[in-house]
């Protein structure tokens, strides 16, 4: 057969794709195979142009360059659900933010991509021996193996079209959804076609866009209404609600922690909302009280633009400002960013000490007691927001500081994990104990969540199996929960609110507790009497016990509805009047922050 290497080609790279469905545990419809069948037969049609000798060659390289590619988003895929991106360039220098943890995300298996490489290699050494003479070049195959790519692939997309469906024009949610209605070199073809256009693009809202800004909007003004309390704001690594009030062999992971129940107001069903920007879309989403990006972080996309962020309307209000991180100011952009939205200090690395590290910087302990230090400097009323380390993936730690016996689990990833989680527990005690040895604790909001999930979470895996978290709602919860602890001023009795609240709704919690207007915020505080909705960046969102996952492998809108409660799935009438307005929250953040939108209604 004069192209049957073209035609072998094209069977691995069916099998590849397959291969990654398998790996990642997304869909693979027929459908599906077909769209990217078409865009395998457009993009490798030309090869049939020239001579098999060097054809075979240069297929030899695509199946290497589709290898390489497919690996990389399943490693992607597993660490944060969705696809690699060009947008992420800016935030590629970032990536030691995530560190040794993706090699936790590596599996033997994974190489089985590159298997064809071997095998189309020795397809070529084959032929060589079997002296086949030169072929001529296939032309008229060429054409109509483009033409019916090209029909295969713009089918479904005009019909898709023709049905009014929103997810071409700007409104999808999460990459994958454009990689299920346009397959595998589809998705990547438009995602670059997208970045070089954002880089002409005039942001600019759409008159829709704009309607939707203004019903959103608030009072963009800052009213200080009198004597205003210290604010004391403090992230907390990688710390998951799952660990608070755990015994792992009898042991507390968390001890003290457990403790600040009975004097602070504790907040079980707090999520994180976090994406692809993972520590920097909790700052982000904390302190702006809007939603992070489908691809990348904002700390590096869109560092100039302007929101209306809490530590800004602070300043305006009075406050003096400051943000504390013992890491280099430059990493995720904080330098410009924290400057741009309010801060009036920015404490690094070079503002710490030299002593003991845990992970990526000092250990927590010294980061506090040093932090405490810088906040008695500052001019009152002050807003200290502080960025804590040592928990961080791949949770490296000190043989001296493993203080539990962890029996039964073997998985060292998620020992570490643990480990560093008891160790945090007790740097927060000598930060507390230190703030009220030193006056600071009583009159002041004081303020401890977690900024993600440990990323140790997935269904099957250890972590999970051991906490009996594998259905659809359990393992919601175990990733998407992190504990938040809340005390206003004078407070002199802890308590447990059941009320269900995510980051976004921090910013306007302090506002209230601190008697000052918000600005323009997507949140509601979490001690008012709203039923409020939780909305994640791929459209799923919880509001009371019921939680909706959307089905991104068709349009918006569609999925299943749970209860929280019972873990079953049930009608999805007890979902679907909330399903558009969480679509628009998201589309509200974005055209705020991609479009610099405030300007328009400022």
């Amino acid at each position: 057969m004069k192209t049957i290497d073209y035609w072998v080609y094209l069977a691995f790279s069916a099998i590849k794709l397959f291969l990654f469905s398998l790996y990642t545990d997304t869909p693979f419809s027929f459908g599906f195979f077909l769209i990217s069948l078409s865009s395998a037969l457009l993009l490798s049609s030309w090869t049939l142009l020239i001579r098999a000798r060097k054809r075979r060659w240069i297929l030899l390289s695509l199946l290497a360059l589709h290898s390489t590619l497919l690996i990389s988003d399943v490693w992607y895929y597993r660490y944060f659900g969705d696809l690699l991106s060009v947008q992420l360039i800016p935030s590629m220098t970032q990536m030691n933010d995530v560190g040794g943890g993706f090699l936790s995300l590596i599996r033997w298996t994974d190489f089985l991509f590159f298997a064809d490489f071997l095998l189309f290699l020795l397809f070529i050494f084959a032929l060589k021996k079997s002296r086949t003479p030169a072929q001529k070049t296939n032309g008229k195959l060429a054409a109509v193996i483009a033409t019916v790519g090209l029909l295969l692939f713009s089918a479904p997309l005009f019909m898709s079209i023709a049905k009014g469906e929103r997810w071409l024009t700007g409104d999808a949610t999460s990459n994958m959804r454009e990689y299920y209605e346009l397959g595998f070199w589809g998705y990547h073809g438009y995602d670059f076609g997208k970045g070089v256009v954002s880089i002409f693009r005039d942001p600019i809202p759409s008159e829709q866009d704009k309607v939707l800004l203004q019903k959103a909007a608030a009072d963009i003004s800052t009213v200080n209404k009198g004597e205003q309390p210290n604010i004391i704001l403090v992230q907390l690594e990688s710390l998951q609600t799952s660990v608070i009030g755990q015994k792992i062999g009898g042991e507390e992971v968390t001890p003290y922690l457990n403790t600040l129940k009975e004097e602070m107001l504790y907040f079980p069903s707090f999520h994180h909302q976090t994406h692809e920007g993972r520590t920097s879309d909790a700052e982000f989403v904390i302190n702006s009280s809007l939603h992070p990006l489908r691809t990348g972080s904002v700390y590096t996309r869109f560092p100039d633009n302007t929101f209306a962020p809490l530590p800004e309307a602070l300043k305006n209000g009075g406050y003096d400002t400051a943000a504390m991180h013992a890491y280099e100011a430059s990493f995720w952009n904080r330098n410009t960013v924290y400057e741009h939205i309010g801060f009036s200090h920015f404490f690094s690395k070079k503002d710490y000490p030299d002593t003991e590290k845990i992970g990526m910087a000092i250990n927590d302990e010294d980061f506090f007691t040093t932090s405490i230090e810088h906040m008695e400097k500052l001019k009152e009323p002050y807003f200290s927001f502080m960025v804590a380390l040592s928990s961080h993936i791949p949770f490296e730690i000190p043989e001296d500081k493993k203080q539990l016996a962890l029996p039964g689990y073997e998985n060292e990833l998620v020992r570490n994990y643990y480990h560093t989680v008891h160790y945090v527990d007790g740097a927060v005690e000598v930060l507390v104990e230190e703030l009220k040895q030193r006056d600071m604790w009583d009159d002041s909001i004081v303020i401890f969540y977690g900024d993600h999930d440990s990323g140790l979470t997935e269904a099957g895996r250890e972590m999970a199996n051991k906490l009996d978290a594998n259905g659809v709602t359990e393992q919601f919860e175990l990733a998407r929960q992190v504990p938040l602890w809340i005390k206003p001023p004078e407070l002199t009795q802890g308590e447990t609110v059941e009320t269900v609240g995510g980051q976004i709704d921090v910013a306007p919690t302090i506002f209230e507790l601190a008697g000052i207007d918000p600005g323009f915020m997507l949140g509601t505080s979490l001690l008012s009497d709203t039923e409020r909705m939780v909305v994640f960046r791929d459209g799923s969102f919880r509001k009371g016990d019921v939680y909706f996952q959307p089905d991104l492998t068709t349009t918006p809108g569609t999925g299943e509805c749970y209860s929280i409660e019972s873990g079953e799935q049930i009608d999805g009438s007890a979902c679907e009047p909330y399903i558009d307005e969480a679509l628009d929250q998201l589309r509200v953040s974005d055209t705020v922050i991609e479009d610099n939108a405030l300007e328009y209604i400022k």
